[in-house]
């Protein structure tokens, strides 16, 4: 990728350095314009946009230097260059003030001049990328809304309104001007029949046999592409007049069309798991969101959710249903893949993925019932007293930078959830007091990731502790910290000298006089620090556990009061 020419323009007195000027910018292939005064500059500029300016400071008596300020404003996208004398020095400062890009020390040398404009010429070439990446993301993200979309609709929707939106989201996924879909009924030699079309496509027959839909498809040069289940072939797509550079979304296009086709074919019997991509598409998907993401520096994360035994036959089913409703609509993905449930959230960094997993345990764990009126008579059933649900989460780039890695990380955090000290010291039904002790009395149960490890420090060291975690966590992006109150250097002192905390005061309630807590939560995790306060000395346990942060912090907020003092 190439830059046009640009037009540089040279204010100035001197004949021979607008010589020389001209000189490298006639080499470097560029439109050259000398002018000599400031109204010349005023009157050129309005004219005719300029790209590169070099103005020299001594011109018009030195009131030259109002230009570094007045051509920016008629050109937005101007590079003006202060030429400056080796006397005049200090007066290069104020022209970098005024808006200036550079100083050249007068006389200009050939290299000097050839990098301000090759510098010019990259930054339009960069920009030019960057655009042309801005616009691909927002391809990519309008077909998964899509995608999404489609989804939910043709579940609940009539054949023939499904059918039509499914002709239509193809059409504008793939950007063909015609798109019809034909069934197959199960027979390769059976007559097919158009269920909807759209376009140039609505002139095709609305009955046809394979062989003249093959004749005709070949006459018009358009795209025949079969649609594929696991119950065989379910009908033939025919796109007309499809874009060359999306060629390559035609198994995605398949793939979605034959999703949808399924759904449709089998609306009556309620098939809750089919609004769960299929795992290629899911793949495909994430895989092209995560590139766009690393080009972009942008976040994205995968959730990885593991179901307790199968106390209930549509168990799975009742989870996918479930987790569809909790996603947004607009930019997530839900996958199953080797028993898991998989969601991917592009454009979420951790403290959203956070957020979305605590709404998702919320759901599972029977927290909130559901709005339908069987949902809500489910949700009254007890639960399984096994293994409870959890959620991993990993955060790309933190966490890996490749799909596969973010979904090991994913379910092997999803494990360690299993293992938290809530589950095992049945933490959800104790007060802030009781879960303080109930830490403090068993710390290292099982000495694994998420376990709580003992701490018998100074005030001093403690601060130290907060100091440097809040540190760190600020390092990897947007943090949230919660601390209690308690007087001298404690945690929520030590927290204010680098983050903004929420600071609660629980010492009002029964058994939390002397309870001191922390708990930060970063893109890359979480880490909680509480115990007792006795003396000079805190005695307590700290862990990197989200689940145990939660706990907390709803303890925190329900046992204490705001307080920034």
């Amino acid at each position: 990728m190439t830059a046009a020419s640009l037009r540089v323009m040279v204010v100035s007195e001197d004949v021979d350095l607008a010589h020389a000027v001209e000189h490298v910018v006639r080499e470097e292939g560029d439109v050259f314009e000398h002018v000599k005064s400031i109204d010349e500059a005023v009157v050129s500029a309005t004219a005719h946009p300029v790209d590169v300016a070099f103005v020299e400071l001594a011109c018009d008596g030195g009131a030259a230097l109002a230009l570094c300020h007045h051509l920016p404003t008629l050109c937005p996208n101007v590079a003006v260059h202060a030429i400056v004398s080796t006397r005049d020095l200090d007066r290069g400062g104020e022209a970098l003030s005024l808006g200036a890009k550079g100083i050249i020390v007068s006389p200009p040398t050939g290299d000097a001049l050839a990098r301000a404009l090759d510098d010019v010429k990259a930054e339009a070439v960069r920009g030019t990328q960057v655009n042309l990446l801005e616009l691909k993301l927002t391809r990519e993200r309008k077909k998964l809304e899509t995608y999404d979309r489609l989804v939910r609709f043709a579940r609940g929707a009539a054949q023939s309104d499904a059918v039509r939106a499914i002709v239509d989201g193809v059409s504008q996924i793939s950007g063909a001007r015609g798109v019809a879909l034909y069934a197959s009924f199960g027979d390769a030699d059976a007559e097919r029949v158009r269920l909807a079309a759209v376009g140039t496509a609505l002139d095709l027959p609305a009955t046809t046999m394979p062989a003249d839909l093959s004749h005709l498809v070949q006459a018009r040069h358009a795209r025949a592409v079969p649609l594929v289940a696991g119950s065989g072939e379910l009908g033939i797509l025919v796109l007309e007049h499809m874009p060359p550079e999306n060629e390559a979304e035609i198994a995605s296009v398949a793939d979605l069309a034959a999703a949808m086709l399924s759904l449709v074919d089998r609306n009556d019997q309620v098939d809750e798991s089919v609004r769960v991509f299929p795992p290629r598409h899911f793949r495909t998907v994430a895989d092209r969101m995560l590139t766009l993401a690393s080009r972009h520096d942008r976040r994205a994360s995968v959730l990885a959710i593991t179901l307790p035994g199968p106390d209930r036959p549509n168990r799975r089913e009742e989870a996918t249903l479930e987790i569809a409703d909790i996603v947004r609509n607009t930019d997530a993905l839900c996958g199953t893949e080797d028993g898991d449930l998989l969601v991917f959230l592009p454009e979420t960094a951790g403290i959203g993925a956070h957020s979305c997993r605590r709404r998702i345990l919320a759901r599972l764990s029977g927290d909130r019932r559901a709005r339908s009126k069987t949902t809500s008579s489910r949700s009254q059933e007890p639960r399984s007293k096994g293994a409870p649900v959890s959620v991993g989460v990993a955060t790309f780039p933190h966490d890996g930078s490749t799909l596969k890695r973010l979904i090991k990380t994913a379910r092997a955090r999803a494990y360690d959830d299993s293992r938290s000290p809530v589950h095992t010291l049945a933490l959800e039904a104790m007060t802030l007091d009781e879960v303080v002790d109930a830490l403090i009395a068993r710390p290292m149960l099982d000495a694994g990731p998420r376990s709580p490890y003992p701490l018998d420090v100074a005030g001093s060291a403690l601060f130290a502790l907060v100091s440097r975690a809040c540190r760190e966590a600020l390092r990897g992006g947007e943090t949230t910290v919660t601390t209690t109150l308690q007087p001298g250097l404690g945690v929520a002192a030590a927290a204010r000298q680098l983050a903004v905390p929420r600071v609660l005061d629980v010492r009002a309630a029964p058994g939390c006089a002397n309870v001191e807590a922390v708990i930060i939560e970063a893109e890359h995790g979480a880490w909680v620090c509480c115990g007792r306060v006795i003396g000079e000395r805190f005695r307590g346990v700290h862990c990197a556990d989200p689940l145990l942060a939660d706990i907390l912090t709803r303890r925190l907020a329900a046992a204490g009061s705001p307080n920034a003092g």
